[in-house]
């Protein structure tokens, strides 16, 4: 598990979403219920189109439970959205490790090149922040006693 995350119980299942929303899209748009952790969107391992489908992770079970009530049977860009607590199918240690993408020179939602998916054209809602970046600690060296 990662930071003592439970995906679990703080992982929202949502279903029957446009195929044309990407990661970033459904990052803004869950972001009202709580701090999302990541955004999983299930797409076809050769057309890498999306499904339809989506774990979003937030970071408390309570964020996560408001978030699949809110949701649930809602409305968004003409389809009616289904969201519930995902099931733990063992599997979920797989989608919470952090992916380091390699090549930084193309997006990773369109696989084009001059642009990250932060900013990517095909994202409906527009621009998103990058996450900060976290501030390396440093090291305190050891005090070597002076001699006399």
């Amino acid at each position: 598990m990662s930071g003592g995350l439970a995906p679990s119980k703080s992982t929202v299942y949502v279903s029957n979403l446009p195929f044309s929303l990407t990661n970033s899209d459904l990052h803004k748009l869950f972001t009202k219920y709580g701090k999302v952790v990541k955004v999983t969107i299930v797409k076809d391992k050769f057309s890498r189109q999306s499904k339809g489908v989506a774990f979003v992770l937030f970071l408390d079970r309570e964020a996560a439970h408001n978030c699949a009530r809110a949701v649930n049977n809602k409305q968004l860009f003409g389809r009616t959205v289904k969201a519930s607590i995902a099931v733990d199918n063992g599997r979920a240690a797989e989608f919470i490790r952090r992916r380091n993408y390699m090549d930084k020179t193309r997006c990773y939602e369109c696989g084009e090149t001059g642009h990250l998916s932060y900013a990517c054209p095909k994202n409906l809602l527009g621009e998103r922040e990058p996450p900060k970046k976290k501030e390396k600690k440093k090291k305190k060296r050891a005090q070597q006693p002076e001699h006399m």
